[in-house]
């Protein structure tokens, strides 16, 4: 029966008969307890079953919400009474028009969170090497749909509950990798020989204010487009080491943008777990001081929902198909505020872990039920403060202005107040860019509108076309994040202490990384300006050409989009060439790095059909452009990565595929067999090191452990300084090119080139890396100045903002020959701080963060920022595209 008829029709039958139909509890289904030892689902299973649910029981309703990154569909499972059912449209409606907070006053409000009902988010397996967590959400969909207590029959009727698989791909992938080995004693989840999301594993809970993954669109739309939850739990599963679990409350910092009814309520569901867990004798789960988690970060599944007035909940819980066990930790026997009820030394299963989880998704549940109209109206009450914030004069709060007054009206100086609106021109040099991050807002619920006429807009002419953010609306939290700089505390563990790291990035500001150009407008004008419907669309890409027929085409390097349409061309065997100088014909600017197209027969049809697609403009020239025509080549790439998978590696994949790079990945062993050879291009992400031979890891375990099925065994083993080192070298010296970022930039080092550290002490006998109390710069956005005249900086603007996370900065030694190393990119300011934290920030004064370095024939970038960081950081991804473009030298040359 399709699943969706019987969900609507069993939902008029009576209580009677309903009471009648039975459910297959997962024993019968699977042949064994979900959470029993040695096995795990995978998910065609677990959808297999969840089917079986939705036809078996009038409570349960299956939504596919989208295809995954691998092409699988991914369900969301919708759980409420038979009642609710009949109505979900109208409760769907209530909840959004709370959420969005601009069509209803308090009255209205007040009756909508009366008639309405609380809707909670609970998912799993996002990380699929946490493998409980969607063992758990399949058992939860069982317990709703089987248990008939006056508890659960009031939570169904109070709630509807979405239970959210949030990594199908992963899921089967390591289930199946569990699963392959007999006797089941031998099964283990380690070395899974490939990332658990096609392209950013664990970097998935990474990606929701960017929504570059098609699992994280699907995601976003169901939480700020459909359903708009008003609690968000997020399932994981790494406890404490002595505990069970980390459920919140969460350390300081929160995000001083978001409201203050937000953090109490988060606290308040989170004394509800805490409560349950020990009123049925539950011990074991910590909080706050308990785990290094926070709520200062947006972009993880349940963080960006703070900065939409959501409730956000994290837990982090141990277990394993394989019992293990509780260990003795000293400090976790005696009772605390954070650690109220401490759980003795045992051995620990699977199935313990899940039933943790049913009582964590039962207190919140709960409480979601008995303070139902309170959490609505609430919702609501968040987002009219935002809205009237956004109308109204206001100053955020952040330990910088805080520190530096001595009165109330220092902190509200009217020059220091919030934004009320951003403006983000059309007529900025990559407004295709600029689009992006305009979808980017969209995905995450922020309303857009596009300016219909031109306006004067603080002594700028902002023309027809250009994108308006009003702040007066229900998410302010969030587009201030995305607009404005994050001002992290100095945090210490005590005076004169270390820093202590926050979760993730302390500052990110996407506005910044994207490089965009846009307007704060402290006191709008008037505007003629209508609302985007959907997603914003491309610029309107052209061919524009003199009278006469054209010399050829010139592209903009200014342009990310650029290197899409000159790797089509490419691809098409048509001649492209980059131009030195600088000039202007007519009307036509002629950039340093522009790229020029020679006029052939056939080529206007082609570079047409690339303009309309790509929202590009070929701008027509009469004469050849002035300087060198250096050709493009269409060069073979070869992007390192390691068995087990890296996310940085992954993510440059994804950005590549984006632009439309052709690629090959090359393992370990295929590097220390030769394969360079047939390259011209090697590209080493953050984490690409050199180590000794059989480094440790999965990655480091030799090609014939007996463990590793065969297809994966030519990925296995390290870059080492003994095999691969030599080959890169070798690379290098025949005439190829080595792009390192991060971490992989120690290659520099490790060829005996003259490039040093600047973050040095020399205090001492012998310099020594600066300690963490001199210098600590965790996930933040720096500036730095840019050699543009430079091949590979060409189209970058004089000052790019980068992604700088602890990375490496450099120095030039005092023997090298100045004539084989450029200064591409470095630290100007001894205040290059843009977001985040930035302790020591002085330290960075005249430091280089980006060089290139002769080798022989070749070149060796080194890029010590993240500029690729997390497919964010789309101002700086010209640092890696211009060298992709590099000639090979050819072999015999000088």
């Amino acid at each position: 029966m399709n699943s969706r008829l019987s969900f609507f029709w069993l939902a008029f039958l009576p209580a009677a008969v309903l009471c009648q139909l039975r459910v297959t509890p997962p024993e019968s289904f699977f042949g064994h307890p979900l959470g029993a030892d040695y096995h795990l689902i995978n998910y065609e299973q677990y959808m297999a079953y969840l089917k079986k649910l939705d036809a078996e029981s009038n409570r349960l309703q299956l939504v596919n919400v989208g295809k995954t990154a691998e092409g699988r569909d991914q369900f969301m499972a919708v759980v409420t009474s038979p009642e609710n059912a009949r109505r979900l449209d109208r409760f769907r409606e209530i909840s959004g028009r709370l959420s969005r907070a601009k069509d209803a006053d308090e009255k209205v409000a007040r009756e909508l969170a009366k008639e309405g009902k609380s809707v909670v988010w609970i998912d799993g397996g996002l990380h699929a090497t946490e493998v409980l967590c969607a063992q758990a959400l399949a058992e939860m969909a069982y317990v709703l749909v089987q248990r008939d207590d006056p508890e659960t029959r009031r939570i169904l009727d109070d709630c509807i509950i979405l239970l959210v698989h949030a990594n199908p791909d992963g899921h089967d992938l390591v289930a199946n990798w569990y699963m392959r080995k007999s006797p089941p004693e031998t099964r283990s989840a380690g070395g899974v020989p490939r990332l658990y999301q096609k392209y950013i594993g664990h970097d998935n809970n990474r990606d929701f204010y960017a929504s570059t993954q098609p699992e994280t669109r699907n995601m976003n739309r169901v939480l700020y487009h459909e359903w708009y939850p008003q609690i968000v739990y997020n399932h994981h599963q790494t406890g404490p080491a002595g505990t069970v679990m980390f459920a919140p409350p969460f350390r300081d910092p929160f995000p001083y943008e978001c409201d203050p009814l937000c953090r109490v309520t988060l606290d308040a569901v989170s004394a509800a777990m805490h409560q349950r867990f020990i009123a049925e004798n539950k011990p074991g789960v910590t909080m706050r001081s308990g785990a290094s988690y926070s709520a200062w970060w947006n972009g993880g599944l349940r963080t960006t929902t703070y900065y939409h007035n959501m409730v956000g909940i994290l837990t982090e819980t141990i277990g394993s198909p394989n019992p293990i066990q509780v260990p003795f930790r000293r400090e976790r026997q005696l009772p605390s505020m954070d650690l109220p009820f401490p759980i003795e030394p045992q051995t620990w299963r699977l199935r313990q872990s899940v039933e943790y989880s049913i009582t964590a998704n039962y207190a919140i549940l709960d409480y979601a039920s008995r303070y139902r109209e309170s959490l609505l109206l609430n919702v609501w009450r968040m987002g009219r403060n935002s809205i009237e914030k956004g109308l109204s004069d206001t100053w955020t709060p952040h330990p910088r202005r805080i520190a530096a007054a001595n009165s109330l009206q220092e902190i509200r100086r009217p020059e220091d107040r919030d934004a009320k609106l951003y403006v983000i021109p059309n007529d900025q040099p990559d407004f295709g860019t600029a689009v992006k991050f305009v979808n980017m807002l969209i995905d995450t619920g922020i309303e857009i509108e596009r300016t219909r006429q031109a306006v004067q807009v603080d002594g700028r002419l902002v023309p027809a076309g250009s994108y308006l953010v009003r702040l007066a609306q229900a998410y302010r939290p969030h587009i201030l994040s995305m607009f404005e700089p994050q001002v992290h505390p100095d945090d210490f563990a005590y005076q004169g202490g270390p820093p202590t790291p926050p979760y993730d990035s302390a500052g990110w500001t996407p506005a910044f990384t994207f490089g965009i150009d846009f307007l704060r407008v402290l006191d709008p004008p008037r505007f003629d300006a209508t609302a985007v419907s959907g997603r914003a669309p491309k610029p309107t890409g052209m061919v524009n050409s003199p009278r006469g027929l054209p010399a050829g085409y010139v592209l903009d390097p200014q342009v990310n989009d650029s290197f899409v349409a000159v790797n089509r061309l490419l691809r098409d065997g048509v001649s492209v060439f980059r131009v030195s100088g600088s000039e202007a014909q007519g009307e036509v600017p002629v950039l340093g790095g522009s790229f020029y197209v020679p006029e052939a027969d056939g080529l206007r049809p082609k570079i047409a059909q690339i303009a309309t697609e790509l929202g590009v403009t070929f701008r027509g020239v009469a004469g050849r452009p002035r300087g060198t025509h250096v050709p493009v080549s269409r060069n073979r790439i070869a992007l390192w990565d390691r068995y087990g998978g890296s996310m940085t590696s992954g993510w440059t994949r994804w950005i590549l595929e984006q632009f439309e790079f052709d690629f090959d990945v090359a393992f370990p062993p295929e590097i220390d067999a030769g394969a360079l050879a047939k390259y011209d291009v090697l590209i080493l992400p953050d984490g690409a090191t050199f180590g000794s031979s059989g480094g440790g890891g999965p990655q480091g375990r030799a090609p014939d452990d007996p463990t590793i099925p065969l297809e994966w065994k030519g990925r296995m083993g390290n870059l080492t300084l003994d095999e691969s080192l030599p080959q890169v070298r070798q690379f290098l010296e025949a005439g190829g090119t080595v792009v390192a970022i991060g971490s992989a930039t120690g290659i520099a080092q490790r060829l005996g080139l003259p490039v040093e550290s600047a973050l040095v002490d020399r205090s001492g006998p012998s310099p020594r890396p600066l300690g963490r109390d001199k210098f600590f710069v965790p996930g933040s956005v720096l500036r730095v100045r840019v050699e543009d005249s430079e091949p590979e900086c060409y189209g970058l603007p004089a000052t790019v903002d980068v992604m700088f996370d602890n990375s490496p900065a450099f120095a030039i030694r005092a023997d090298a020959d100045l004539s084989m190393i450029r200064k591409l990119a470095w630290f100007d300011s001894d205040a290059p701080l843009r977001s985040g934290w930035a302790w020591g920030q002085g330290q960075l004064k005249d430091a280089i963060a980006a060089l290139s370095i002769n080798v022989g024939k070749g070149r060796l970038l080194l890029l010590g920022p993240e500029v690729l960081f997390r497919g964010q950081t789309h101002g700086s991804f010209k640092f890696v595209f211009n060298s992709l473009f590099f000639p090979k030298a050819p072999q015999g040359s000088k």
